[in-house]
């Protein structure tokens, strides 16, 4: 087996291990997204029985609105995240506001994590698929997989740009662009290779 073969064998180890790991945190997301779902899902439909216990545990300090503060669990600050600053011109929801705050904002907050958790599955779908397709393919340098990675490589910047901010959006953009033409390279080697074969 000569060098180049090595080379490609280990690159197809190396997707075949990222697949597993892509397609196991698909896996993760996906029990997240189903257990934040349904935990909104609960506190709304029962928020008559559970607002009560929440404005209790939040006059105790045992609930930190602006911080998301559980117990000693703490996840991170939300400016503006205090259930009476919100409003609504939709009158059901100032209803639900006005009558039942805290179980309408977690309950509301859970669902908004639901669906980014949603969003980070499928991006691990398709960077598993992507995976997949070079490992399957004879070499890493093909249309097809230099297409599957740049579009896979756009989505996450794009979702990196909604979510962390433009600086890292930026950076995959950038990041995108080199590994693009890093394959546009190696394509254009692998075919000189061929010719001289």
């Amino acid at each position: 087996m000569n060098e180049q073969e090595n080379k490609i064998t280990k690159i197809k180890n190396s997707c075949r291990i990222g697949k597993k790991i892509a397609l196991a945190m698909c896996i993760i997301c996906i029990c997240g997204c189903v257990l934040s779902a349904v935990g909104g899902i609960a506190m709304l439909a029962k928020s008559k029985e559970w607002e009560p216990a929440l404005a209790q545990s939040v006059e105790e300090g045992n609930i930190d609105s602006k911080s998301i503060k559980i117990g000693v669990a703490r996840m991170y600050d939300i400016e503006g995240f205090e259930p009476g600053d919100w409003e609504s011109d939709v009158p059901a929801i100032q209803e639900a506001l006005t009558n039942r705050p805290y179980t309408t904002v977690y309950g509301s907050y859970c669902l908004g994590i639901s669906a980014a958790i949603a969003v980070c599955a499928v991006l691990m779908k398709l960077i598993s698929g992507t995976f997949d397709i070079i490992e399957k393919e004879d070499n890493p340098f093909t249309d097809k997989v230099k297409k599957r990675v740049t579009v896979v490589m756009i989505i996450v910047s794009a979702f990196l740009l909604l979510t962390a901010g433009g600086a890292f959006g930026i950076l995959g953009g950038l990041v995108t662009w080199v590994v693009y033409n890093i394959l546009d390279y190696g394509k254009t080697l692998q075919i000189q290779s061929d010719e001289t074969l």
